[in-house]
């Protein structure tokens, strides 16, 4: 066993180095308890660090899911005509600009659009829709809402219904069929393969087979129809009026919108227009995981320091015994640092083990479904990042060298003489 570990020396550290080394080695075997304490200091900022930043980073990719995931990123559609001021030059009438009435806009060669920004980049899944308002009804009681046609599988990737449906199916959808939420079946006292009837605001008619029923529990949801049905009851031909964009990266969306328009007639307005103040918090989220963060390894540092200092003065004997046979300045030096090292890789790799445990355990917890999805849903939302877990690792291990600096250097600096009185 010795000569396995001599060769495993041998191997890994310099021979100019090996005395510092085994001599840090011993000195970190026969600490004992204060060794433990040492690491578990180490041990446990990374885990705090592991622990936070999983919970921050999770809540907030909730929060974002919660908002994003039931919208397009991207709505392309035609651009309204800005008002010109009414003026003239010999004889003004007016200086008032008076806003044109919202009116109906077709996008005539939506293929032609949708095969552009699929070959962009970021781009996650494209849908042609027809997007107005109706009413629903089940005898003499109309109800409004918001109706969308869209082909079931194209729109099931930007708005997902499939998984939000608490009976039923949306996939799939017959031309004679619709998907209307929990709450248009609670007020049209309706549910699955019965038939209701879609008036739109142009004043078509038609009825469907309820095929689905889905629940977001976020209030009134839109009643879903094919992309045939929606261009006949808003009487558009062979048109669309939106056309919704889901992508990759979420909070690089401008980008994209900006591309769409440059490469389209067209008006492409991301979500983040209209959820700024939602992306401002969400960016403090992340702000504050990184601060407390950076304050739990200054603490740790600062404990872990404190018990280095404290085990300087207990080997200061053993310090001037070592100079007085010749140790120089910088031996001493080295041997504190390749402690402090020894005690960071150990602490820091234990706090990375016990914490992604831990973060892995609170994350299995589960709270009961409001919705009636059937669909399991976390009580203390977790991430774990590969990413910020190594970075708390390399901090740790920065942190907890610099803290054996100044033990160290003070170390060096004994007089052995001293030291022997």
């Amino acid at each position: 066993m010795k000569s396995f570990f001599n060769i495993f020396i041998s191997a890994l550290v310099p021979k100019k180095l090996r005395f510092e080394f085994q001599l840090a080695l011993r000195h970190l075997l026969s600490g004992g308890w204060q060794t433990i304490l040492t690491i578990s200091a180490v041990a446990a900022g990374v885990i705090i660090v592991i622990f936070i930043t999983s919970l921050i980073f999770g809540l907030q990719e909730m929060m974002s899911d919660l908002l994003t995931e039931s919208i397009p990123h991207v709505v392309v559609q035609v651009e309204d005509p800005k008002p010109k001021t009414l003026t003239n030059t010999e004889n003004p009438t007016s200086s008032r600009i008076e806003e044109q009435a919202s009116q109906l806009k077709f996008i005539d060669n939506w293929e032609q659009v949708v095969r552009t920004i699929r070959g962009l980049p970021n781009v996650r899944g494209v849908s042609p829709v027809v997007s107005g308002q109706g009413f629903a009804s089940k005898g003499a009681n109309p109800v409004g809402v918001s109706v969308v046609g869209a082909e079931p599988e194209l729109l099931d990737v930007i708005t997902p219904i499939t998984k939000d449906l608490t009976s039923g199916k949306y996939r799939g959808l017959g031309s004679d069929e619709i998907v209307i939420d929990a709450e248009l079946a609670k007020d049209l006292n309706t549910q699955v393969g019965e038939r209701i009837r879609l008036t739109s605001s142009s004043g078509q008619s038609d009825s469907f087979t309820i095929a689905g029923i889905y629940s977001r529990g976020q209030g009134r949801g839109s009643a879903y129809v094919t992309l045939r049905n929606g261009q006949s009851l808003f009487g558009f031909g062979t048109s669309v009026n939106v056309i919704y964009v889901k992508v990759y990266n979420i909070y690089d969306v401008e980008n994209l919108s900006n591309t769409i328009m440059a490469l389209t007639p067209y008006e492409a307005k991301p979500w983040t227009i209209d959820f700024s103040r939602f992306l401002v918090n969400m960016q403090m989220m992340g702000a504050s995981a990184y601060l407390i963060s950076i304050f739990s390894l200054i603490a740790s540092a600062f404990a872990i320091a404190s018990v280095l200092v404290v085990s300087v003065l207990q080997k200061s004997s053993q310090i001037g015994i070592l100079k007085s046979m010749g140790a120089r300045q910088r031996q001493i030096l080295t041997v504190f640092i390749f402690e402090g090292l020894g005690v960071a890789i150990m602490g820091s790799s234990l706090g990375a083990v016990i914490g992604m445990m831990i973060v892995h355990f609170i994350g299995l917890l589960e709270r009961p479904d409001s919705t009636g999805t059937g669909a399991s849903n976390a009580m203390f939302p977790v991430r774990i990042l590969p990413l910020y877990i190594g970075l708390a690792i390399l901090a740790a291990i920065i942190t907890t060298v610099i803290a054996a600096v100044l033990p160290a250097r003070q170390a060096a600096k004994l007089n052995p003489v001293d030291v022997m009185r």
